[in-house]
């Protein structure tokens, strides 16, 4: 595959993103099949010494480690060591009632389990950060925490999607029991050195002593604050890998060649396609569907309709300080790994998705977070009604918009959220339209227009146009 005709897009993308939603680095390698087709690196990996960032800097991979742990969990499948259908109480001391969850059901985030806060905890207690103080100093805490959690359990096993890290960190825990090797010793020999990933790693002290490794920053009301990096031993499963997209890019080849990669077959093809299924559906929607449109499978998010009809397995991670995001088009194949050091208000594959948009020839604004974001830069802004008798801000805020009106009468903040398209305006060159619910719990319209250029907001009574 070349990509020569789509590099600049890629390029003018991630410069973009880097730029308006304050990045200090952005890390980018797209592979085939066969091998990279373009590696760059945007920005810094360090502000301080002003290095940049390049394919080769490491970064925190966070719940991108879940599909290696998937991965892991296979190969003892396949070796008959154990049955994705055993209950995980089988290699573990834990205690569920019955039904209990398999190790499927851990791996697919549908144990019935919510969050029990243990990644949270332990990174908001490396970053010197407020946590709630539960014991968590040792796998016997660990243990302690998960079985007294019993009625936490929501909903029998395999009904519901939850994502949940105390699965995967239980995973982890029992790939040691099942192999008498702790979960990262376990993943370097029988993942990364096949791979040839030789400076991936999960040790802190290896990758600081790295020649070419992140700072990494978190984002604070005062901008990008540089931070420690939240490493630890409880639940490397969840998120603990270090690597850089030149070596993720490999790893990525495993799965688009049907688990064989760098000369080595990690996993025959039909159990590597396990991996890819999506199991149980992923609550939420996309901006222009309906329902859910995700499901979740080891590791892995599958959308069916990425682009139109193609299919797009992905996963992003964040560890607040640092974020990244696999994915790939098994019919297409390519696939697309991204790292940043930092982690922005959003999951970083809404870029990967962009950059999959423009390899494939397409606009990257034909992915809906790419194109909301541009259109929410261009409706942001100071706006007054007629003879300036009310006057509003709006501001971006996630995925959403804010308004916040300043009048003595109507003094408050208002949170509008896409709505669906209802086909074209005929009185505006552009229209978007929005909702929000008013204090009676009603859904009201709010529409922006633009007309020749300039830009008004239709909400409640008002119509206010950008100053």
């Amino acid at each position: 595959m070349s990509i020569a005709d789509d590099a600049s897009e890629i390029a003018r993308l991630c410069r973009r993103v880097v730029r308006d939603e304050t990045l200090p680095g952005l890390s980018v390698a797209v592979t085939d099949a066969d091998g990279t087709v373009y590696a760059e690196g945007f920005g810094s990996r360090d502000l301080a010494g002003n290095r940049p960032a390049t394919p080769e800097t490491l970064y925190g991979i966070a719940s991108c480690t879940k599909s290696f742990a998937g991965v892991a969990v296979l190969q003892l499948v396949e070796s008959g060591i154990c049955d994705l259908d055993d209950p995980i109480s089988a290699y573990l001391p834990v205690e569920f009632d019955e039904p209990e969850p398999t190790i499927h059901h851990l791996l697919t985030h549908s144990s019935g389990l919510p969050s029990l806060g243990v990644s949270e905890t332990l990174l908001a207690r490396r970053l010197r950060l407020p946590d709630p103080g539960i014991a968590m100093g040792d796998v016997d805490d660990f243990y302690a925490h998960v079985n007294a959690a019993g009625a936490e359990r929501v909903d029998p096993p395999g009904e519901r999607f939850a994502y949940c890290n105390t699965g995967y960190a239980l995973l982890g825990e029992a790939v040691e029991s099942m192999t008498g090797k702790p979960f990262d010793e376990y993943v370097t020999e029988h993942v990364f050195e096949p791979l040839g990933m030789d400076r991936s790693t999960f040790d802190d002290h290896e990758f600081s002593m790295a020649d070419d490794h992140m700072t990494q920053y978190r984002q604070t009301d005062e901008g990008l604050m540089a931070s420690s990096l939240p490493t630890r031993d409880i639940g490397q499963a969840t998120g603990g890998i270090l690597a850089s997209v030149s070596e993720l890019a490999g790893y990525l080849r495993l799965h688009l060649n049907g688990g064989e990669a760098a000369g080595e077959r990690l996993l025959d093809a039909d159990t590597l396609a396990r991996a890819h299924e999506g199991y149980v559906d992923v609550p939420g929607r996309s901006p222009d569907t309906e329902g859910a449109d995700r499901q979740y499978g080891y590791g892995w998010f599958r959308d069916e309709g990425f682009l139109g009809d193609r299919t797009l397995l992905g996963h992003s991670g964040s560890i607040t300080v640092s974020s990244a995001y696999l994915g790939f088009l098994p019919d297409e194949q390519v696939g697309v790994a991204l790292a940043s050091n930092t982690s922005p208000a959003f999951p970083l594959g809404a870029v990967g998705e962009g950059v999959l948009a423009a390899v494939l020839g397409e606009d990257p604004e034909s992915v809906p977070f790419v194109r909301l974001r541009r259109r929410h830069r261009r409706l942001a802004g100071e706006y007054a009604a007629y003879e300036g008798v009310m006057s509003a801000t709006v501001e971006r805020d996630g995925g959403s918009l804010r308004v916040d009106f300043d009048h003595p009468l109507k003094d408050g903040e208002t949170v509008l959220f896409p709505a669906p398209e209802e086909g074209e305006n005929e009185r505006a060159d552009a229209a978007y339209r929005y909702e929000t619910v008013d204090s009676a719990g009603r859904r009201e319209p709010v529409e922006f227009r633009v007309e020749d250029g300039e830009v008004s907001l239709l909400i409640d009574r008002w119509r206010l146009g950008k100053q």
